[in-house]
């Protein structure tokens, strides 16, 4: 009896091996497939947070790094009234020399502001929209400084001549210029505050009347990044 019910059993047996342990299998991966899965997801995940998080630090450190300059000087001069900017576009022409930055009038920003980098004038603040501005730069022929001579005092006015340098105009020829001397603002005008550094004197050439004198700006602006804005009133 015992074995015609293992011989009837058997064929049972070796069915159920033969299709449910497979099919026990098979759930069984996919269920650790599935698990796998999810795990991949979650990891995917979270290197995606920390890679955000990596490029906001490296962004963070750069920033810092260029501006480490700026934020200093605002506080020491401008009584942390000044506005950061980044250089957006740059418009270097033999018609005009203008930057745009990210800072408009939602930031405070104002025409007629200056734009500085450390102790150098950039220009002055010509058009301003929301979202950013147009600075004309010293390089243009409408941007005009009051400015002095440091070693010598000579005075006269700085322009921009739509080119790499700049000139120094209206010093008479009884002065005495030095080639190298560094080039300041003085302050007349109700825009330019006193000074601010504007270039060094690369060469002069004496006329019956006045000087012919060619300004090297102290601003590189082919890699100027950031600047800052801020009013003449605020950096008395």
């Amino acid at each position: 009896m015992g074995n015609l019910t293992s011989c009837c059993l058997y064929p049972i047996l070796r069915l159920q091996h033969a299709v449910i342990e497979p099919v026990y299998s098979w759930c069984v991966k996919r269920t650790t497939i599935e698990m796998l899965e999810k795990e991949l997801a979650s990891v995917v995940q979270e290197r995606d947070v920390l890679l955000a998080d990596l490029v906001a630090l490296q962004g963070l450190r750069q920033y810092t790094k260029e501006t480490r300059d700026l934020l200093p000087f605002n506080k020491r001069y401008v009584a942390e009234k000044g506005i950061v900017c980044q250089v957006l576009v740059r418009h270097m022409s033999e018609n005009a020399q203008f930057i745009l930055v990210d800072g408009g009038s939602r930031q405070g920003v104002k025409k007629d502001m200056v734009a500085l980098h450390n102790n150098c004038l950039i220009g002055r603040v010509d058009d301003v929209y929301p979202w950013y501005c147009k600075i004309c730069l010293i390089t243009d022929p409408a941007c005009k400084v009051a400015a002095y001579c440091a070693k010598t005092g000579a005075s006269g006015i700085h322009q921009g001549a739509n080119k790499g340098t700049t000139d120094l105009s209206y010093i008479s020829h009884l002065e005495r210029i030095r080639v190298g001397d560094m080039v300041l603002s003085n302050g007349e005008g109700l825009i330019f505050p006193a000074g601010f550094a504007l270039g060094t004197i690369q060469s002069a050439q004496q006329g019956d009347l006045f000087y012919t004198v060619v300004v090297n700006p102290a601003v590189d602006f082919s890699s100027l990044r950031y600047c800052l804005l801020a009013s003449k009133e605020d950096m008395r």
